[in-house]
């Protein structure tokens, strides 16, 4: 099994290193006579896909304005935390960042709403919420209002849904099975306010420690995404995927404005239209990276059970315990913004369901 599992990862690091080293290659030569220098920091490592969207836009910007962008990327922390990050991105020292919501909470709050769980429904929605123009619009002023000089550029999916991991299955009894169990989750009020409202006991743990507090029986699961799980080998201990899909891992990406503003309105629309290549790779590309996973989870073992409507309905409690908490802090503006965003998604959705199968889908 162990060879199973190189050779799933091997193949997955293989082809994106083809795509690292194929934007590279068209990216050759050009740094010399470049204008601009375009610096991209982010957290995530140079193996996973959100690296690739950037060196999609970074082989199309060089390309598409003659030379004249030079965009150098900084993956893996290499320039600090998204905290730090989002600062070098207010001072000027940094051009483009991205984030996760509680990635940038500590300087903007309100954005904390997009993790308020069960909001949102599945990937169609998801996609369609991302592109809203109104939500766009008014994340996008609100983030130039409070930072004053960091813009909006964006957002895109690339890390997938969170989920509840557990040890074992079956989890058929809602709450009693869960009924004071410990599971890891981060020292967030959204976080824990989720668990604590489902049953779960919620014990924030530091990302390093986990693994020795699965093996060692301290916490009975963790709220993440699969590839998270395979990539850290919590498989070993996490046989059980209830697929709840709470919340969904969004990227926020942000440029400092005066750079934008002084770009020429040629290179002004070269970069929008690498940003709109970055955002499509970035939400398309990774349903390909995950198919493996969901392989390999099966490999070693692992079972996903999907929640019956009856236990939706008590997970609900989850989402009403931490929008309280979230209106308490912040207010409802956000979360009603939220919500007619997504009920726009479905309306446009059940318009392509009608074109495809001629009459309203079951939902």
């Amino acid at each position: 099994m162990e060879g199973t599992r190189m050779t799933v990862r091997s193949r997955i690091r293989a082809g994106l290193a083809a795509g690292a080293g194929i934007s590279a290659m068209l990216g050759a030569g050009m740094a010399s006579a470049a204008e601009f220098d375009l610096k991209v920091a982010h957290v995530a490592s140079s193996t996973t896909p959100v690296h690739i969207c950037i060196d999609v836009m970074e082989g199309y910007m060089e390309r598409m304005s003659g030379g004249r962008f030079d965009v150098q990327s900084y993956p893996a922390g290499q320039l600090g935390n998204f905290r730090q990050n989002v600062e070098q991105v207010q001072l000027g020292s940094l051009e483009l960042t991205f984030t996760t919501g509680g990635g940038i909470s500590n300087l903007f709050g309100p954005i904390q709403a997009f993790d308020i769980p069960y909001l949102l429904k599945n990937d169609r929605v998801v996609n369609k919420v991302m592109e809203d123009d109104e939500l766009n619009q008014t994340l996008g002023d609100d983030l130039l209002e409070a930072l004053k000089t960091v813009r909006l550029v964006g957002l895109s999916g690339n890390h997938g849904w969170r989920s509840f991991f557990i040890d074992k299955g079956p989890t058929n009894n809602l709450p009693d099975d869960w009924q004071g169990k410990k599971i890891r989750t981060i020292e967030s009020p959204i976080s824990m306010e989720l668990a604590r409202a489902v049953g779960l006991n919620p014990t924030p743990i530091p990302w390093q420690e986990l693994y020795t507090s699965l093996a060692t029986g301290i916490v009975y699961g963790t709220k993440n995404s699969l590839m998270d799980i395979i990539n850290m080998d919590f498989d070993q201990y996490l046989k059980y995927l209830f697929r709840d899909q709470h919340t969904y891992i969004m990227f926020f990406w942000y440029m400092h404005d005066p750079f934008l503003q002084k770009l020429p309105p040629e290179l002004q629309t070269v970069f929008v239209d690498g940003m709109d290549r970055l955002k499509a790779v970035c939400t398309g590309h990774f349903e390909v990276y995950t198919l493996p996973f969901y392989k390999e989870f099966a490999e070693v073992g692992g079972e996903i059970y999907v929640p019956t409507p009856e236990q939706r309905q008590f997970l609900l409690k989850g989402q009403q315990a931490v929008e309280k908490w979230y209106v308490d802090q912040f207010g409802t503006a956000y979360p009603d913004m939220i919500r007619a965003a997504v009920a726009r998604a479905e309306e446009e959705i059940a318009k392509e369901d009608m074109r495809v199968l001629g009459h309203k889908a079951m939902r």
